[in-house]
Parts: C-alpha cells; sequence; structure tokens
C-alpha cells in the first residue's frame, strides 16, 4: 500500500511538471482583425487619462498577448470543412 502512495504521489508530481499546450485556430481574416484591434486598444489607452502606471501594465499586457500570438502562429493551409 506504501509504494502504491509513493508511486501516485510521484504521478501527480511529475504531471505537474509537465508542459501543455493549447491550440486555437483562427482564420486569417478573424486574427488579423482581432491584431487591429489590439492595437486600436494600445492606443486609446496611450491617450487615456489612466495613471501611468495602469497604463503601462495594460499596454505591457497588450504586447506580450501579441508577442505569444506572433511567435506561435502557424499557417495552416488545410481547410476544414464543417
Amino acid at each position: 500500500m506504501k509504494k502504491l502512495l509513493v508511486i501516485i504521489a510521484a504521478l501527480v508530481l511529475v504531471s505537474f511538471a509537465a508542459e501543455k499546450f493549447i491550440v486555437v485556430k483562427f482564420k486569417e481574416e478573424q486574427i488579423n482583425y482581432h491584431w487591429q484591434n489590439l492595437g486600436t486598444i494600445k492606443q486609446i489607452i496611450n491617450a487615456s487619462q489612466l495613471p501611468h502606471q495602469q497604463a503601462i501594465f495594460c499596454l505591457q499586457a497588450i504586447d506580450s498577448l501579441q508577442k505569444d500570438i506572433q511567435a506561435s502562429a502557424v499557417i495552416d493551409s488545410t481547410t476544414l470543412k464543417k
């Protein structure tokens, strides 16, 4: 019984250490639309009356999201039939 608990505990610890990936697929038009919206939001934040630290936080969050999207974007030319 003790060995079984040790094995289960080891599996639980290992499962938390593994990286997990989520794949989200957008049509090119959709991603371009959202990308432009993020850029527009950044411009609005820059021109807003938000306190400096809040504006910087919002801009950095959007920049981080755009950077991750750009780094992980893959063009898939296969068509999905629904």
